[in-house]
Formats: C-alpha cells, sequence, structure tokens
C-alpha cells in the first residue's frame, strides 16, 4: 500500500534542476495521481502512483507538452493506458453523482479503487477485498465503486463505501467535480493509505462465496441433473467468430452485426454435437447479455438485456449449478468460472497477453485445476472443442483417480 496522507517528502526533481512541489492527487478513475510543479520554471508533472494498472506501467503526463514518459522519462506512445492519462487535459466539467456510506468510523484508512472503463478490470481489483481483509492491521476499509459491483462488496468488514454514479464508458475521461469530492472526503482521516489494487488480485484462490454469497458448484453434492452453460455475448470483439481479420474488419466498417447469425449458428452447432455425444443427461443453457436468435427447446434461453443486482445473482446461481460453462476469452468469463465446476475460455488471435486474467481458479492442486479451467485457441475445430468440453464432462473422475490416492508402497 501507498500512504498519501500525511504526504511523505519525496518532492522530486525537474528536468530543469528545480523542485517538484506537490500540488494535489487528481482521480481520474483508472488513473490516481498526483499533479506536482516545478518550483522553478513552474512546468506541471502529473505522476500516475503506482496502484492498479499503474502499477505495472507507471507514468508521468507533461500537460504543458501534452508528452508521456515512462519513469525513466522515455517517450511512451499511444495506447489505451496512456490515453486515460492524457484525458486530464480535456476536464469533463459535469457534476458527478457521489455517494457516502460509512459503516464504522476509523482515523486510519486504506482505500481500494475499483474505477475503471472496463468491467471486468473493476471486478478483478474488486476481489483484492479478498487480500485486504486478511491483512488491514485495524485499518478501516474504503472501497471506491461503481453501482454495478456494489453489491459484491463483502457485508463484514467494510468501514465505508463511495459509489461513483457514472458508467464504465465514462472513465474514458476525466471529471474535477469527482476528484475535488474524494479529495475532501480525505480530510475525515489522519492517514490514508491506497491499496495496490493488483490487476492479478491474489496468488491465493478467490472465494467467491464472500463477494456473491451463493455457493459455487460442488462435486460431491452434485445437481440432479447439472447443466453445461455457454456464455453469450454480443460485441464484436467477443463473437465466436474463428477468423481474426474478419471479426476485426467488421468492427472497424461498424457492422460487426452481420457476424451474429454465424455465432448464433456455431452455438446452436455446439449445442447439437455435445447432446449427440452425451445424450440428455444435462441441461443445455445460455446465458449472458443479449437475446440475437431464437433457441431450440432444447436449450434454456437464460441471455438477459440488461445487467442489474438481481439479474447478476440469477446468473451466478445459473454458474452455480454448471458442471461446464464455457465461452470466448473475457470479463464475462471471470464470475462463471468462479463459480462453475469446470470451464474452458476460448482466446482470440491476438489476445494471448491477456492469459488467464478471465479465470478464477478454485483448485488448491494444480494438476486438477489444469483438467477444469482450460484456454485454447478460439480457432480451434469444433470438433475438437466437442471432444474437448465432452471428455472434460465424462473423464473427470477417472483423471482423480490416477492422483489421488494414498502413499502406501
Amino acid at each position: 500500500m501507498i500512504q498519501i496522507k500525511p504526504i511523505l517528502s519525496d518532492a522530486g526533481q525537474c528536468k530543469c534542476g528545480g523542485n517538484l512541489i506537490f500540488s494535489e492527487y487528481l482521480w481520474q478513475g483508472l488513473h490516481i495521481c498526483k499533479k506536482q510543479i516545478c518550483d522553478n520554471c513552474k512546468d506541471i508533472v502529473i505522476e500516475s502512483l503506482p496502484v492498479n494498472q499503474s502499477f505495472l506501467e507507471q507514468y508521468r503526463f507533461y500537460p504543458k507538452k501534452g508528452l508521456i514518459t515512462n519513469m525513466e522519462d522515455s517517450i511512451v506512445n499511444k495506447n489505451w493506458y496512456s490515453e486515460k492519462l492524457m484525458a486530464i487535459s480535456n476536464p469533463v466539467g459535469d457534476e458527478v453523482k457521489f455517494g457516502i456510506s460509512v459503516l464504522k468510523k476509523y482515523d486510519d484508512v486504506i482505500i481500494l479503487n475499483t474505477l475503471d472503463y472496463v468491467y471486468g478490470h473493476s471486478l478483478l481489483y474488486l476481489m483484492n477485498l479478498q487480500r485486504i481483509l486478511e491483512q488491514h492491521n485495524g485499518r478501516g476499509i474504503v472501497v471506491i465503486v461503481q453501482p454495478m459491483l456494489k453489491w459484491l462488496i463483502p457485508n463484514s468488514g467494510i468501514a465505508e463505501i463511495w459509489t461513483v454514479k457514472l458508467g464504465f464508458g465514462d472513465f474514458n475521461h476525466y471529471y474535477p467535480d469527482l476528484s475535488d469530492k474524494i479529495n475532501h472526503q480525505l480530510d475525515r482521516f489522519k492517514r490514508v493509505y491506497l491499496s495496490k489494487g493488483h490487476v492479478i488480485p491474489t496468488n491465493e484462490n478467490i472465494d467467491i462465496e464472500k463477494f456473491t454469497g451463493i455457493k459455487p458448484y460442488n462435486f460431491s453434492v452434485e445437481p440432479s441433473v447439472p447443466r453445461i452453460t455457454y456464455i453469450w455475448r454480443e460485441d464484436t470483439d467477443r463473437l465466436w467468430i474463428r477468423n481474426f481479420y474478419i471479426l476485426k474488419g467488421c468492427k472497424k466498417l461498424g457492422i460487426g452485426k452481420l457476424l451474429f447469425p454465424f455465432h448464433y449458428l456455431r452455438v446452436l452447432w455446439i449445442f447439437n454435437l455435445i447432446r449427440k455425444r452425451l445424450g440428455n443427461k444435462f441441461t443445455f443453457s445460455v446465458t449472458g447479455l443479449g437475446k440475437f436468435g431464437r433457441m431450440p427447446s432444447f436449450i434454456e434461453d437464460q441471455r438477459i438485456q440488461i445487467f442489474n443486482e438481481d439479474s447478476e445473482k440469477m446468473l451466478c446461481r445459473i454458474y452455480s449449478q454448471s458442471l461446464l460453462v464455457f465461452g470466448v476469452h473475457g470479463s464475462s468469463m471471470l464470475l462463471p468460472s468462479a463459480h462453475s465446476g469446470m470451464s474452458v475460455s476460448l482466446m482470440p488471435s491476438k489476445r494471448w497477453g491477456n492469459y488467464a486474467e478471465d479465470i478464477l481458479f478454485t483448485e488448491k492442486d494444480v494438476r486438477l485445476a489444469s483438467f477444469q479451467r482450460r484456454i485454447i485457441p478460439l480457432n480451434i475445430s469444433i470438433y475438437d472443442l466437442r471432444d474437448i468440453l465432452c471428455d472434460m464432462v465424462t473423464g473427470r473422475d477417472y483423471f482423480i483417480k490416477k492422483f489421488i490416492h494414498s502413499d502406501e508402497l
């Protein structure tokens, strides 16, 4: 964690030789920054603090020059992450609705920032609470959250919840009103620390029930008719289209919806193949966001058109009844993988740098994890995928039997 109040004496040096003097904290969302002004040349340096994504990529922004550098002062090319930092130079003047819920008063607090422009990033930041709740050393825990994720905050151990009523897309921008409101709240405390808010929240398995209140799939007490569930999405980047260049081309031209029928037919095809192999021992279901196409009678259509607390809980209950879930890599696989018995993430081309970021592991044995949580190429043959899914379902017991035994000679 990083102490931000009282401010530690860490004044750096400007390139002109002057001292950089702290001015204020800027809360952009994804970036939490300290604004510094040179006492000599009056240049402004905005430095992103090493929390959340900035723990991996810490940048400096020189708004007068329009330059972004890394901490070694090498110029950084424009990217998805630097764009959010540069948004500080083009502020949005709208008022931001900001709710404060004080559950217990503390003089010393640790703040977990979960604000981001991507749902999956925010969800992973929130999962840092599991570790923070175990190690906070008597400090109050303050969570900054958007409304959509508020329901996931554990019921006990939290001092305050600060709810920022902005959508994920809004955090492509910078709102000075929000920054001022957060800074004003800091005045109430003697000491304030920022959690590192790691992108991968913990080295331990996530106890998902602490967040959703829903027990994950239990192989010891299985449903009479377990589910096999596909996680549906309709955003172009997450359609089940094997050719990467067709997908990207249609997205660039704004005609991604033309691919919906192919995505839909592929889902029907895989369920028909699984059904022919496994019969009617399972409930087949499709969940997620969207309503394109009508599902045949043997597939339960559990898709929704809007996410809220009730619909999210309903979906999590379906995941928890699922022996196996599968879908295209992305944030939509996080809660399903945490609740289901097994999961398969279909990795699109050019996304392998995000390997395993959409899977919340529940297994302690690495061999069992390798069997139950799989990440495979999206462009694999549908027949090969059928074989993988069916073998996971029918072969799990025999796989475990190979290495779960006594150590007798």
